[in-house]
């Protein structure tokens, strides 16, 4: 029950490396193309079929968004468009780890500067550990917290493991970054993403702050009952006003996600060494897998793990970069081949349990080559072997 396991709030992109001999993919992604007459009805029925209240899909070639389609409502009575902008959950730790990196390419931050002289936490000053702390380790995964201080029983940060010792998903270790990032450069992790991402790429639409008041063009998030919530509230609970969150929260349209999963796959704003840098694979994130490998020894790809803060599969002559979202009403799903720079994104506004189902069938009719229609395939069977989904 791997993925139940891990999606208890915000979505995972989980990966592991496997020693089973791949077998070589076609050079080029099987990527459905847009001239495709029946794409739209198609990708419609699928929705429907799973009850998906709001959703967006995009493909990319080389790129460019050459094919977008939404469905379904942002808000009762109004219609989802290119407009709308979509709660993408874990994918804002793209944004994060695109802006550190191009921090880093200023000359403004370093991956090995240990982070304690900026930030530490009240809950771990006392523990030594919190010296060893490098934004390298963090954005690998591999800093040592848990996903979350709230899922503790006593709602404290700790260290589960020594820091850079092994795989452990943490969107803390996102917010501890940033909190080290703007004690040292003096603005905020949505003032940096702005500076140094969004306002060179003419990102208009992403908003990180918690603004209850700004409900325009927001694909609502909406509980198994039907129930709507504003911007930045669940069921029983609110994120403060004004607040931000590195792991999670990011509302955006598709079209301006898209322009960064183009720049992330182009490697713009840090160059080439980075680039490569980013793109080797430093952790085996074990049951966590985009492909599990005893599930599906053929279909094992020759390596699959994080890089610098980016989901990696590296399926020989290609490789995907990217990463998944998923909460109480989200699941999202982003990633691009390497070199081509062909992708997709897809946003789904639902209880992201129902999602699965939904994502496994778009994927499959979108890109049925791609190691992620066989990790939702998988996903989708151990939750009916678990008794809990629908097909």
């Amino acid at each position: 029950m791997r993925h139940i396991a891990i999606y208890r709030l915000l979505a995972l992109t989980p990966v592991a490396a496997c020693a089973t001999t791949p077998q070589e993919p076609p050079a080029s992604p099987a990527l459905a193309r847009p001239a495709t007459a029946e794409l739209a009805p198609r990708i419609d029925a699928i929705m429907e079929r799973h009850g998906i209240t709001t959703g967006a899909v995009g493909i990319l070639r080389d790129g460019n968004l050459v094919y977008e389609h939404y469905t379904g409502e942002e808000a009762p009575g109004v219609p989802a468009d290119a407009d709308t902008r979509f709660d993408v959950a874990s994918i804002t730790k793209t944004v994060a780890a695109e802006t550190f990196l191009r921090l880093v390419a200023a000359g403004e931050a370093d991956l090995d500067e240990p982070v304690y002289p900026y930030w530490i936490d009240p809950d771990v000053a006392d523990d030594p550990r919190h010296r060893l702390l490098t934004p390298r380790m963090i954005l690998t995964q591999r800093s040592g917290f848990p996903n979350w201080r709230f899922f503790r029983e006593d709602g404290r940060l700790t260290f589960e493991r020594d820091p850079g010792s092994g795989y452990g998903y943490s969107g803390e270790g996102f917010q501890y970054l940033y909190r080290a990032m703007e004690e040292k450069l003096g603005r905020s992790f949505p003032e940096l993403a702005g500076r140094y991402l969004f306002a060179p790429l003419g990102i208009e639409t992403a908003t990180l702050v918690v603004d209850r008041s700004d409900t325009a063009d927001i694909a609502l998030g909406i509980d198994a009952e039907g129930e709507r919530y504003d911007p930045g509230c669940r069921p029983g609970f609110c994120w403060p006003e004004g607040s931000w969150s590195a792991a999670s929260g990011l509302l955006i349209t598709l079209r301006d996600y898209a322009r960064i999963m183009a720049s992330i796959s182009a490697g713009e704003g840090y160059g080439p060494e980075l680039a490569a840098e980013r793109d080797r694979i430093v952790t085996d994130q074990g049951e966590e897998s985009v492909v599990d490998c005893a599930d599906a020894p053929a279909d094992c790809p020759r390596d699959q793990g994080y890089g610098l803060g980016f989901v990696e599969v590296d399926l020989g002559a290609r490789r995907t970069i990217g990463h998944e979202g998923g909460d109480w009403s989200q699941l999202t799903l982003a990633y691009s081949y390497l070199p081509s720079r062909d992708g997709l994104v897809i946003f789904l506004n639902v209880p992201m349990e129902q999602g699965i189902g939904a994502m496994r069938a778009l994927v499959a009719l979108l890109d049925p080559a791609s190691p992620y229609a066989i990790r939702f395939e998988q996903w989708l069977a151990e939750r009916e072997t678990a008794g809990g989904a629908e097909d």
